[in-house]
């Protein structure tokens, strides 16, 4: 091997060093301690969670709701990359009925789902799975940053691209490794809603009110606009419902 080309050997396999590398610590970052199938995990730490007081994208009108923005903690946890399909759920209850004009698709999100339907599917994963806390999901979907992705098309599918739900990993995943974070379908998460429940400034593990009537969904969905698929706007119905634009994602304790 002549001198040219024994440096071009050392420079590929310089390459592909590094690109090996770089593939070891992104598993690493996205699975912390052991993989699971179809779930990344999220690192302990503080964030700061509901939306900021300056913040444009949040709707005036809400900004009680969606604040005071304040420092949170939370443990390690693992989620589901995506959101549960209309194939899995179905293999649970195969007799769920699957809106045929917005989520017709074997893997687009399931929808007209309960909160009860939901958390019955997460429990009897193996090993169980439960429904995020409203805190697990926004410091999720925030991925490490302040929650604002752009160009906002290719991470959301909501009023500008869209009129149905669409499969899920289509988009570009956030720094965590989570897709359709943002529109697609709301999400359920465990906690009961109560519009003034930040000002109580709850810092470790936050979890909700003990009691309420209606649970907190996040998100946004396919058929809102941009203001309205943020990963700090709150949702929320009474847990019984059953909506054409209402899904899930499962988390589980590390």
């Amino acid at each position: 091997m002549d001198f040219v080309r024994r440096v071009e050997f050392v420079r590929t396999i310089g390459a592909l060093t590094t690109v090996i590398a770089s593939l070891t610590l992104g598993c690493a970052r996205s699975h912390g301690p052991g993989q699971r199938p179809g779930m990344a995990y999220i690192p302990a730490g503080e964030f700061l969670m509901g939306g900021a007081a300056d913040d444009p994208t949040v709707y005036p009108w809400l900004a009680k709701v969606e604040g005071p923005q304040h420092p949170v903690y939370v443990d390690a946890f693992f989620i589901d990359v995506h959101e549960v399909t209309n194939a899995e759920f179905e293999r649970f209850k195969p007799d769920h009925a699957r809106h045929g004009v917005y989520s017709p698709g074997d893997d687009c999100p399931v929808d007209n789902v309960s909160w009860f339907e939901a958390k019955e599917y997460c429990e009897t994963q193996n090993p169980p799975k439960r429904l995020p806390t409203e805190a697990e999901w926004e410091k999720a979907a925030k991925g490490g940053t302040d929650g604002h992705f752009e160009p906002f098309d290719d991470y959301a599918w909501y009023a500008k691209n869209t009129y149905t739900t669409q499969p899920v990993t289509m988009k570009r995943a956030n720094p965590y490794g989570l897709f359709d974070v943002l529109g697609n379908v709301r999400e359920w998460t465990a906690d009961w809603f109560d519009p003034d429940y930040y000002a109580l400034g709850v810092h470790d593990n936050p979890k909700g009110p003990e009691t309420g009537t209606r649970r907190v969904e996040r998100g946004g969905a396919f058929f809102l606009p941009k203001r309205g698929v943020t990963a700090t706007i709150r949702y929320n119905h009474p847990p019984d419902f059953r909506l054409y634009f209402l899904g899930f994602r499962c988390a589980q304790d590390v």
